[in-house]
């Protein structure tokens, strides 16, 4: 599996690693079983760290994020992104909140920021959310209207792997 990553500083000493990891031409086609008129498709996991676990992050580090992976979408224009919202635990001042539901909110409210953006790129996106109430899983697919006649293939391979 090939990857790309970013370090992206918050200006505060602490940093966002961002990666993406795209899926080879034998998981697109076992697999995800992706039709041979789409075996262009690139398929690409997102995945989201902080750098330094103890330290607070600014905000500032998300922003900077998103403008990285818009440019992403750029760069691959025949590319499918997809995030999954950790179930990791995380130290937060909502405790009522579950670490997912925090991380699939704060996500959200990016996601909101750059619709603009990313509608012009023509990207649009799908939302999964896996489990029953207080044990779920979420996730969101990033894709061009141009896929959409096999998005269901990633979606339905996201739902299986990631049910509870």
């Amino acid at each position: 599996m090939e990857s790309i990553e970013a370090i992206i500083p918050d200006n505060e000493d602490n940093h966002l690693v961002v990666v993406l990891s795209f899926y080879d031409n034998n998981d697109k086609v076992g697999t995800f079983q992706i039709p041979e008129e789409f075996e262009d498709l690139d398929i690409a996991d997102i995945a989201i760290n902080k750098l330094y676990i103890d330290m607070p992050l600014n905000l500032c580090a998300f922003f900077k994020m998103c403008r990285w992976l818009i440019e992403q979408f750029s760069i691959f224009p025949n590319a499918v992104f997809s995030f999954i919202c950790s179930t990791d635990p995380l130290e937060t001042h909502h405790s009522g909140m579950a670490s997912e539901q925090y991380r699939w909110n704060l996500f959200e409210y990016l996601y909101q920021r750059n619709i603009p953006k990313l509608t012009e790129l023509g990207i649009e996106s799908k939302d999964i959310i896996v489990g029953p109430e207080g044990y779920q899983t979420f996730a969101r697919v990033f894709y061009r209207l141009k896929h959409a006649p096999v998005i269901h293939v990633v979606l339905q391979h996201l739902t299986s792997k990631y049910a509870v």
